[in-house]
């Protein structure tokens, strides 16, 4: 018999262990590793279910795992940690798992990768694990250490969240954390109709489901991965997060117009905006590296939009390459990216302090981007995040500082979750969004100097 050389538990705790050396997004990581490794389908799904789940539940895990170990304050070693987590997770949440796999898997996997003196250790806490799992409780109530367990979600953010929008709105966002994304989509009507789509996804098996609300959005059902679909790669759609639709559908690209998209890879947004200006139209897609600019490139190929412009700029230091003052400008700045937790569920563990210079950043951009606004022109500043320094802070001292300007009322039929000027609009999962978003829109005035 062949020896294993990996199993699906070596693939999770070998991304696990990336991710806590702070090397990339979750996604990348474990991507590189599924696709360098030779597992089958069935195995790198199952590494997949792990290696998320750990991600998503990893201070709840941290929690019954103190109360396994013969001394909850010794410092463990990364990988023990997440060997831990992983065996954890299985025992707890995949009841498909047997206990006994479960401990014997992580103990392998340790093995496999090169680590055998942590397998006494690691066997041992798991086993201890398995025997106490029916009495070990999760906190109760609603204080913020109970929450912090029960949600695996940072004291700190909590906290933030609670003094930003109240209790009720942090509770609905932390509970929207436990529910899967939906795959949303955007129409390429400069290629096809949603009815024409909606008919090849059908032969295919793929339901989709168009958005009455916003037109040319969808949902997909029953599929894989999108960029599978022979319907995606003839350019027929693009995947956009609806939260990022509603930023389009807020910018209100107008046929023949100029907009610029000043923060733009990986380009959908850019891509929704350039079917909307149509082929009289012309939209700047700027980013700061050469290898995402390729990505805004390739995707505009992809979908026929040769009315994109991808450049390589910083947008904090000014725009050149004799761009002329356009007529709608989006500035999606670089951000903490606390509203996408559930696409990336590492982004809750960020430090809070380590975000301070974020809005200095920020304001730089939007501030460099409204120069370049046209008389009667739109400016919208946006970002996937839920911080108040980084949205409604930036918002209101661009107003105060920039008299040229003027809020512009926002009003998409989407509600206002919490007490906010008309000009703003805070997006959450649970009010008619995808992902936790923020925008502020403002007009140039007539009179406005460049």
């Amino acid at each position: 018999m062949k020896q294993r050389t990996q199993t699906p538990r070596t693939a999770a705790l070998q991304a696990l262990i990336q991710m806590n050396q702070n090397t990339g997004y979750s996604n990348i990581v474990l991507d590189h590793v599924l696709t360098c490794s030779e597992l089958n389908e069935q195995d790198k799904a199952l590494a997949s279910v792990i290696f998320y789940g750990v991600l998503e539940r990893r201070l709840t895990l941290d929690y019954f795992l103190q109360q396994c170990l013969a001394d909850p304050k010794k410092r463990l070693d990364i990988t023990v940690q997440e060997a831990l987590r992983c065996g954890a997770y299985q025992i707890i949440y995949l009841n498909r798992v047997p206990d006994s796999a479960a401990v014997n898997e992580t103990v392998t996997a340790l093995k496999l990768i090169g680590k055998p003196q942590f397998s006494g250790l690691t066997n041992g806490v798991l086993r201890n694990l398995t025997r106490r799992k029916a009495e070990l409780k999760l906190p109760e109530g609603e204080d913020l250490f109970a929450q912090s367990v029960q949600y695996s979600v940072p004291v700190d953010l909590i906290r933030l969240w609670r003094n930003s929008y109240g209790r009720a709105v942090t509770k609905a966002l932390l509970d929207s954390l436990s529910t899967k994304s939906k795959i949303f989509i955007r129409v390429n009507e400069m290629r096809c109709t949603a009815e024409l789509l909606r008919s090849e996804l059908q032969e295919g098996g793929v339901e989709f489901n168009d958005l009455p609300e916003l037109p040319g959005a969808g949902i997909l059902s029953r599929c894989g991965a999108p960029d599978e679909l022979k319907t995606f790669q003839d350019g027929l759609f693009h995947v956009q997060d609806l939260s990022a639709q509603w930023i389009c559908k807020i910018l209100d690209p107008q046929p023949g117009e100029t907009v610029c998209d000043c923060c733009a890879a990986p380009g959908g947004k850019s891509f929704t905006i350039a079917q909307m200006v149509g082929g009289g139209g012309t939209v700047y897609a700027f980013d700061l590296y050469e290898n995402r600019v390729w990505l805004i490139r390739q995707g505009a190929e992809r979908l026929g939009l040769h009315n994109i412009k991808a450049l390589i700029n910083d947008s904090a230091k000014g725009f050149d390459h004799n761009m002329p003052q356009v007529d709608k400008m989006l500035c999606d700045v670089p951000c903490s990216g606390f509203g996408v937790i559930r696409r990336k569920p590492e982004i809750r563990y960020k430090k809070l302090d380590s975000l301070k210079e974020l809005p200095r950043l920020q304001y730089k951009i939007l501030s460099q981007a409204a120069q370049m606004v046209r008389p009667g022109g739109r400016l919208l500043y946006s970002t996937c995040t839920l911080n108040p320094a980084e949205n409604q802070d930036i918002a209101e001292k661009f107003l105060q500082e920039n008299n040229g300007f003027e809020p512009l009322t926002i009003d998409i039929g989407l509600p206002h979750v919490i007490d906010e000027p008309a000009y703003m609009l805070t997006m959450t999962p649970f009010s008619g969004a995808s992902d936790g978003f923020f925008t502020a829109a403002f007009q140039k005035k007539q009179n406005g100097s460049r």
